[in-house]
C-alpha cells in the first residue's frame, strides 16, 4: 500500500501520514487521528521507499560507524547509544571493522567516497587503515573522531580521560600504594595521553617512567606487556590498566604467577563490562559514559559542519565501581 492509499483511507493529506510516520512532534492533529493514522500504518507493515527518499534528497540516511576490532565488548556500549540516537535521527547505522584487512577497508572507503553514507564516526587506533577511510570522507561527508585526534580536521569526542585515570590512581593510593604500575594504552593516541597525564597528577613524584608499558587492547597484547612490566618491577602492589581487555591479561599473568590479587596487588581498570564482576578476581573499575558518547557522536554527524571541526569531551563524570581487586597493601 502507497502512502496516498494510507492517507484516503484515513481521510487525511499524504503529508500528514508522513509527518506522523516520520514523528514530526510538530504537527498539529488530534491524538484520536494519530492514533488512526498508525494503527492502518502496523496494519498493512508499511515501509517508506527509502530509494526513493534518497534520490528526492541526496541522502543515503545512513551513517558509517567504524571501529577497530568488532568483538571488543567496550564498544558495545558506546554503539547501545549511538543506535539509540541515530533512530531518534531517523538513519540507520552500517556498522564497519577498520582490522578487517585491505580488501574490506578499499570497499568501505569506496561506500564512503562515493556518496553511500551521509557521515563517518571513527573510533581510530592511529593505524595506516585509519588514513585510507578518513581520506575517502575528507571534506564530502561530516567526519566525528572518536578518542583519538589524526589531526585531519574533523570533529573529535573525547571521554574524560584524564578525569578517569586519575580516579583509579587516586583509589589505589587512598588504599596505601605508592609502587602503582599503569598498563597504558597505545604510544600517541590522543586518550593515552590524556590517561598519562592523570595517572602522573595524582602519582607526583613517584611516577616513575619505568612503571608504565603499553599495549593494544587485546587480552594477549595485555598479558605480554604486564609480563615485562612485572618482570623489571617486581615490587609493585598496584596497577592501573587503560583498557578492561588488557586487564584481563594481567590478571591471566598474576594467576599464572600465583600472585594474589588483591592480597599481592591490586588493580583497577578503566572501563566496564558485563563480565567484569564475574572474573577470578572481580574487578574494580572506572565506569565511563560510553553511551553517552555514541549519542553525542550522531548528533555531531547529524548536525555538524565537514568544515567546521569541533572538539567536545563528554561532560559526565568517571564512575568508580569498587569491586574485590583492590585492597590496602600488605603491611
Amino acid at each position: 500500500m502507497t502512502l496516498a492509499e494510507i492517507a484516503k483511507r484515513a481521510g487525511v493529506s499524504s503529508a500528514v501520514v508522513s509527518r506522523i510516520i516520520n514523528g514530526d512532534k510538530t504537527l498539529r492533529v488530534s491524538a484520536e487521528t494519530r492514533a488512526r493514522v498508525e494503527a492502518i500504518v502496523r496494519d498493512v507493515n508499511y515501509a517508506p521507499n527509502v530509494a526513493a527518499q534518497t534520490l528526492r534528497s541526496s541522502k543515503s540516511g545512513t551513517i558509517a560507524f567504524v571501529v577497530h576490532d568488532v568483538a571488543n565488548p567496550v564498544y558495545g556500549e558506546i554503539l547501545r547509544g549511538a543506535q539509540e540516537e541515530a533512530e531518534r535521527q531517523h538513519k540507520a547505522l552500517i556498522l564497519g571493522d577498520a582490522a578487517a584487512g585491505n580488501a574490506s577497508n578499499s570497499r568501505l572507503a569506496q561506500l564512503i567516497g562515493g556518496g553511500g553514507v551521509d557521515g563517518l564516526i571513527l573510533q581510530a587506533a592511529g593505524l595506516q587503515s585509519d588514513n585510507l577511510i578518513l581520506r575517502a570522507a575528507h571534506e564530502k561527508v561530516p567526519v566525528v573522531q572518536l578518542q583519538a585526534d589524526l589531526g585531519m580536521g574533523d570533529h573529535l569526542i573525547q571521554l574524560p580521560d584524564a578525569k578517569a585515570a586519575a580516579v583509579a590512581t587516586r583509589h589505589l593510593r587512598d588504599l596505601g600504594h605508592r609502587r602503582i604500575g599503569c598498563l597504558a594504552t597505545a604510544k600517541g593516541l590522543t586518550f593515552t595521553e590524556d590517561r598519562l597525564r592523570g595517572w602522573r597528577a595524582v602519582m607526583g613524584a613517584d611516577a616513575d617512567p619505568d612503571l608504565i608499558a603499553h599495549c593494544g587492547p587485546r587480552a594477549v597484547e595485555g598479558e605480554a606487556a604486564f609480563k615485562a612490566l612485572l618482570d623489571r618491577q617486581p615490587g609493585m602492589t598496584g596497577l592501573v590498566c587503560f583498557n578492561v581487555i588488557s586487564a584481563i591479561g594481567a590478571l591471566r599473568v598474576a594467576r599464572a604467577r600465583d600472585i594474589a590479587v588483591p592480597g599481592d596487588l591490586s588493580i583497577v581498570s578503566i572501563h566496564d563490562v558485563k563480565f567484569a564482576q564475574d572474573l577470578w578476581a572481580p574487578l574494580c573499575v572506572v565506569r565511563m559514559p560510553l553511551a553517552e558518547m555514541g549519542q553525542a557522536a550522531i548528533r555531531t554527524v547529524c548536525g555538524g559542519d565537514a568544515k567546521t571541526p569541533t572538539r567536545t569531551t563528554i561532560a559526565a563524570d568517571p564512575e568508580l565501581v569498587i569491586r574485590n581487586s583492590t585492597a590496602p597493601p600488605r603491611s
